[in-house]
């Protein structure tokens, strides 16, 4: 690789130049947190895989889109088929002979018309797949922009359609299409989890950043993202370090200087932006221009974590996009809505779940002495104590028996759970293996007490020497699941309970509640992490 040239003419600030080869005989740098040196075997790999995998990169978003397209032919040319049947069962100015020629000619228009505007709305766009619902909601938009602009068009040139028409092909369309899509993306969700059909990623940033962004692809294997070097700023070590991050190990590909040699040598699709400031406007404005010129995606990192899309809001002030971040919305309107769901759902689970639970009353009993139910003091909305029911899973007086747990578990941190815990009794576990301990707990909703969906209540005393965790958790009644029960439930680990309570207060919705009461019921299903 050479030196850009010309870069100067366009601002004052210092070109991006190709990384220098790799040195010998200096010591690695300390500059940057956690290094180290690895042999050249890594990084031969990954220069010696980057053609084939750019080659390979092209060809499965070509494949996708293809496929994408076609999915969504196939849906629209049923549904229109389907729409203009029913519509010549009741309609009478379909029947007859005149009427059906003129609505196959409409049905074939309004097919063409409808593939061309989701393709004007770049619903296919290969940034979008397996990330978030932005796809849907492309394809809704898309749809609605159709069929507004049919009954305008209508409307306008006095043309008789069909209500009947009409009204069936939009609503199966937009289900269809949605559907379609799923299954196009869970289909490349499977691939992804594989290590194929991925998105390499060069990120430039500094090691914080780059371990924050592994972090993130790591709990969405989905999305397909996969770093495969990092650019430093200020790098002054060796091409040939690598950067350890929790989940992998990161290649170093030299500088903030090194970008476009950094790109070309690992094969990648991405270039990840973590360090705006470090950078400049004016060569943050060149590197956009580079990535464009070499057709690679350039993504902006922002310096803010676990916000959701729904509280972002992006508003561009002379060019200059501002991100405005929404407060959580948690009172009010909201809190009505969220009370509603409870009452509604507890009362309908707690009736469907009757027959269950005196099942349940009656395994305790017969099991052991004892209450049938376990009463405990915990901590509820903004720091209220309230007495939260169960079945009874352990033996009588457990509470006493600490010692009972394994040795080294004294200082277990803010969460204590143990899969071979000897208190539990042997109903106990059958009880926790199907989460049926908890159904009780559907009448601490009842009172108003808990919520269906929200962060597990703590014992008084947990959780203190983690700043404001207490606090942001008492913003929202306690829940009866979450979202760390359906990541893992006990085996996620400390850290990611804290984040993801952290995260399902400052970014609650309704459809996030929706989205953990139907992945909870597919976890306790699976009895992954049930103990």
């Amino acid at each position: 690789m050479t030196t850009i040239e010309n870069l100067s003419a366009l601002g004052d600030a210092t070109p991006f130049t190709a990384a220098a080869p790799p040195e010998t005989g200096r010591r690695p740098s300390k500059r940057h947190g956690r290094l180290k040196r690895v042999n050249a075997a890594p990084l031969d790999r990954l220069l010696t895989a980057a053609p084939e995998a750019k080659a390979k990169a092209r060809q499965w978003r070509r494949a996708h889109r293809r496929r994408a397209f076609a999915v969504d032919a196939a849906i629209l040319l049923v549904v229109v088929l389907i729409a203009q049947v029913i519509a010549s069962r009741m309609s009478v100015a379909v029947a007859d002979d005149a009427g059906w020629p003129r609505l196959s000619l409409f049905s074939a228009i309004l097919l063409a018309c409808w593939l061309t505007v989701l393709e004007l709305q770049q619903t296919r766009d290969i940034s979008l797949v397996g990330i978030g619902i932005e796809e849907y909601r492309r394809v809704v938009t898309a749809s609605a922009w159709i069929f507004g602009l049919t009954a305008v068009l209508c409307l306008f040139f006095d043309v008789r359609m069909s209500r009947i028409y009409l009204a069936t092909a939009l609503v199966l369309g937009v289900s269809g299409l949605i559907v379609g899509r799923h299954c196009v993306r869970r289909g490349l969700a499977r691939r992804r989890m594989k290590g194929e059909f991925v998105t390499r990623v060069v990120v430039l940033g500094r090691p914080d950043s780059v371990r924050m962004l592994s972090e993130s692809f790591r709990r969405s294997p989905a999305s397909g993202y996969r770093i495969v070097g990092a650019c430093l700023p200020d790098f002054d070590g060796t091409v040939g370090e690598s950067l350890v991050t929790p989940s992998c190990t990161v290649p170093v590909l030299g500088g903030d200087c090194s970008v476009e040699s950094a790109v070309d040598m690992a094969g990648a699709d991405v270039l990840a932006v973590a360090a705006v400031e470090h950078l400049g406007h004016r060569r943050m404005k060149q590197l956009a221009w580079r990535m464009e010129s070499l057709g690679i995606e350039l993504i902006v990192v922002p310096g803010v974590t676990d916000i959701a899309g729904h509280r972002l809001k992006i508003s561009p002030i002379d060019n200059l996009p501002l991100f405005h971040i929404a407060p959580p919305h948690l009172n009010g309107p909201s809190a009505l809505a969220k009370r509603t769901f409870d009452l509604l759902f507890g009362s309908a689970a707690l009736i469907a779940a009757m027959p269950l639970m005196v099942l349940g009353s009656l395994a305790v009993k017969l099991g052991d002495p004892g209450p049938v139910l376990f009463r405990q003091v915990r901590v509820g909305h903004r720091g209220r104590p309230f007495r939260i029911l169960k079945f009874r899973t352990m033996i009588v007086g457990a509470a006493d028996l600490e010692c009972a747990r394994p040795a080294g578990t004294e200082d277990a941190g803010v969460f204590y759970k143990s899969a071979c815990d000897s208190r539990v009794t042997r109903v106990g576990r059958v009880l926790r293996a199907t989460s049926m301990d908890e159904l009780p707990q559907l009448i601490n909703v009842l009172r108003g007490e808990m919520s269906i969906v929200g962060p597990r209540p703590l014992v008084p005393g947990e959780g203190q020497s983690v700043e404001d965790f207490v606090e942001r958790r008492g913003l929202v009644k306690p829940g009866m699941t979450g979202l760390w029960q359906i990541s893992g439930r006990s085996d996620a680990s400390e850290d990611e309970r804290i984040r993801l309570d952290h995260s399902y207060v400052d970014n609650w919705s309704y459809v996030q509640d929706l989205m953990i009461v139907w992945r909870t019921a597919r976890a306790v299903l699976k009895r992954d992490g049930a103990y």
